[in-house]
Order: C-alpha cells, then structure tokens, then sequence
C-alpha cells in the first residue's frame, strides 16, 4: 500500500479556514495504537496503555507491528506504516493513538497513502516525534490532528481531564497550566494553532510539510536540549521566516533540559531573547510537552492566548 517517495509533494495544502474536523470518541468507540516511530520495550507499558484508555471506556488494539524490533524503531519503515494505513481504512477505528515518539515518522511518510487517509478522517493524537505525522495530516489530508499524550504518557488528572474534554466532550476548552507559567510579552493573541517539538519542527523546514505559521499562534516544546541547540533552533525558525508573522508564541515545558550552558545562557534568558523583540502577546512554562502534564492540543483550530495568565482557550470544539 506504499507510495513512491515525493507523493505528497503532489496534493494541495489544506488551509485552517477547509479544516476538517473529526468525529469524537465516545465510550465504547474503538482507539488504535500504532508504533509509527520508536521502540516501546516493557510488556507493562502495554498493559498500561491499555488500562489507561479503557478508564475512559473506549475499546483498545494495538497495532500488528507494536512489538517489532528494527534497530531502534519498533519494525521496519513499511510495517510501521502499515499499521496506520490499516486503522486508517478501518471503519471500525474511531481515532488513532500513538504509542510512544522517539524517532522515525518521516521515515514512513513515502510509504503512507494519504488519498486513504485524506477521506478517512479520525482523530489522531500524540507529540514528540509524532509532530511530523500531526504537520503531514493537517496539510496533506486536511484534517485537524492532536499534540496529546502519546499512549506511554504517564497520564496525570491534567492530562486525562484535557484529554476527554477536547476529544470525548467536544468542549471549546481553556487550558490552563498548573505549572509556574511566565509571561514574555503581555497581551491577547487570536489565530489557529500550531506547533509541536521544536526539534521536528525545525526539521520540517524545506520540506512539503512545513506549516504556514503566519497569522498562528505558535507553540514549542523539547526535552534534554542545552541552551545553545534551543538557541541554534529558534535561529533557524527565525532565518526561515517561521516567526513572521505569527500572532502568539508559547514554549511549553523543555523537559530535563539543562538549565543553564557553562559558560552561557539559561534557556528562558535565550527564549526571551527571540520572541520579546516579535512585540507579540507569548509566554512559557505552559503545560505542553514531556512532563507528565499534557494538555491535548488541537493544530489548526481557532484560539485566543492570554499571555498573562498563560490561558489558551479554544474559539471552538475540535470535533464533531
């Protein structure tokens, strides 16, 4: 079911205003765990998944591949797009949950077919290293996908809360962080949404789908990054005009990242330093990212950041 490499250089970009939006779970709906990047090696963390997803009433199954081994990915590239393309075409799957991040979603872009997936939208969630399939999704399929816990994630009272009030209740939801948030430019800010791990963003510069930022407001977040590769990416974002433009900026939580280079600059010192010139309405500390708190965050959809209070709230459901 692959396609030849360069496919998705062929299809029109969807823009936020044609999004569509997928249909919410309800309990006894059925959820699909695919391992489209990295390796997820304990029994346990299955079984948990499991039990996490099934607290919240839905049916569980796992992909074919979830177990394989190559190098460290779980399975080669087709097979982990294999099982995608599956709970794609499926009409029994009701939305798509990634088992864990890592490494390896561009990988299997040339092996997806995206006219399947373009007129089978579902909800798609997870972060980390699933930006790439989150930013290809949106683009190339026209459907709005999820920055959410992956099916790994450690599953706080935030994060389950966040979780079933976008993709189970529908709610236009206002997101607000139990961590220490800080604000870098006073204000409001209105636009869609998007964002994900800066380091996959970053990447996603110069290819087919990087993301129109203009008129967005944009959120980051890393984990186990120094100063200076926070500093060497927001460079980058700036140098492709990714900054331009935008209406809002969040950083979310860079997780187990150094506080400070010896010698150098602290994180925040290097944030504040890119965005406090922009003149717009961001802050950071938001609970976006690798620390157990997590909020679901839908790409594409319309919403306002209140930058001094670090709310962002939803101008509508997410799904249908």
């Amino acid at each position: 079911m692959g396609v030849v490499p360069g496919y998705i250089r062929s299809q029109i970009p969807a823009t936020a205003g044609t999004l569509v939006k997928p249909k919410r779970l309800r309990p006894g709906d059925t959820v699909a765990l695919p391992a489209p990047a990295g390796v997820v090696f304990n029994e346990s963390d299955f079984t948990n998944m499991r039990e996490v997803l099934e607290s919240f009433g839905l049916n569980v199954i796992f992909g074919e591949f979830v177990r394989e081994r190559h190098g460290y990915f779980s399975g080669r590239d087709d097979l982990r797009a294999k099982d995608l393309n599956r709970f794609f075409s499926d009409p029994e799957v009701d939305g798509i949950i990634s088992v864990r991040g890592g490494w390896g979603s561009s990988r299997i872009l040339s092996y997806l077919d995206f006219e399947i997936i373009k007129h089978n939208p579902k909800i798609f969630c997870g972060f980390s290293d699933i930006t790439t399939l989150n930013l290809a999704f949106l683009k190339y399929c026209g459907f709005i996908t999820f920055h959410g816990p992956n099916g790994a994630s450690e599953w706080t009272q935030l994060t389950r809360e966040s979780f079933k009030t976008v993709l189970m209740d529908g709610e236009a939801a206002t997101f607000k962080s139990v961590s220490r948030v800080r604000t870098i430019e006073s204000g409001i800010a209105e636009g869609h949404l998007i964002g994900g791990n800066l380091t996959i963003l970053t990447t996603a510069i110069g290819t087919s789908y990087q993301p129109d930022t203009k008129g967005s407001i944009l959120f980051l977040e890393d984990i186990s990054e120094p100063p200076y590769k926070i500093d060497r990416m927001l460079t980058h974002l700036k140098a492709a005009g990714m900054l331009d433009g935008i209406s809002g900026f969040v950083f979310g939580r860079c997780t187990n990242c150094p506080k400070k280079s010896s010698p150098g600059f602290t994180n925040e010192e290097i944030i504040r330093y890119h965005i406090k010139p922009l003149g717009i309405p961001s802050v950071m500390g938001v609970d976006i990212g690798h620390d157990p708190d997590n909020f679901t965050i839908p790409l594409g959809i319309q919403a306002k950041l209140y930058a001094d209070s670090g709310e962002i709230e939803l101008a509508e459901p997410a799904v249908l």
